[in-house]
């Protein structure tokens, strides 16, 4: 028996929050980078346009419709190009923002078909600055403004597997979550485990 006025110790949360990314009103903070891609595509804006253009980031919108969202989040645009526009330079600078941001919890929206590339360049730079960052890579096959779009579908998925993954980089699309070293594109166009 233990004397009166004495408490037991508190039990351990059994789902401890594994994010050291900065809290916000007691929340996670989530980054969410634009890169571009077709998960952002619009219509043209000019009357003689006739190729999409990317607009602004879809991810942040898609959250925000949430509402009772987990995590507190900022966003930050890298670039907004096609991903077979996307270098060297554009992939250090994705990997700088990563790196430099005080989020450990990033979410990276970026087109499908070089996904890979810029993921696995990512994991390379965090491999040489291990820490406890969760990175992991989402886009879509239909833009977000497309009624029959899959963003909103990889967006949350992307969302839910950063609470559940070992710090690294992964590549979230199509239902499955992969780690970037072992990923690619089969010729249907989906992301499987190499």
């Amino acid at each position: 028996l233990k004397p009166p006025g004495t408490r037991a110790p508190p039990s351990p949360d059994p789902m401890p929050d594994r994010s050291r990314s900065p809290q916000r009103g007691g929340r996670p903070g989530l980054l969410v980078i634009q890169t571009g891609g077709t998960i952002d595509k619009a219509y043209p804006r000019s009357k003689g346009g006739y190729a999409f253009e990317i607009d602004a980031p879809a991810a942040p919108a898609i959250l925000q419709q949430v509402g009772f969202l987990s995590y507190e989040v900022r966003s930050n645009t890298v670039c907004r190009l096609d991903s077979q526009e996307i270098g060297a330079a554009e992939r250090e600078a994705l990997a700088r923002a990563v790196l430099e941001a005080p989020e450990d919890l990033v979410l990276v929206t970026h087109g499908t078909d070089t996904m890979v590339e810029s993921a696995r360049f990512v994991a390379r730079a965090l491999s040489e600055r291990p820490g406890g960052k969760r990175v992991l890579f989402t886009g879509a096959m239909r833009p977000a403004k497309f009624a029959d779009s899959d963003a909103a579908f990889n967006v949350g998925g992307a969302c839910a597997a950063l609470s559940l993954v070992s710090p690294g980089v992964y590549v979230c699309m199509n239902g499955r979550v992969l780690p970037a070293s072992q990923t690619r594109r089969d010729e249907e166009g989906f992301f499987v485990s190499e």
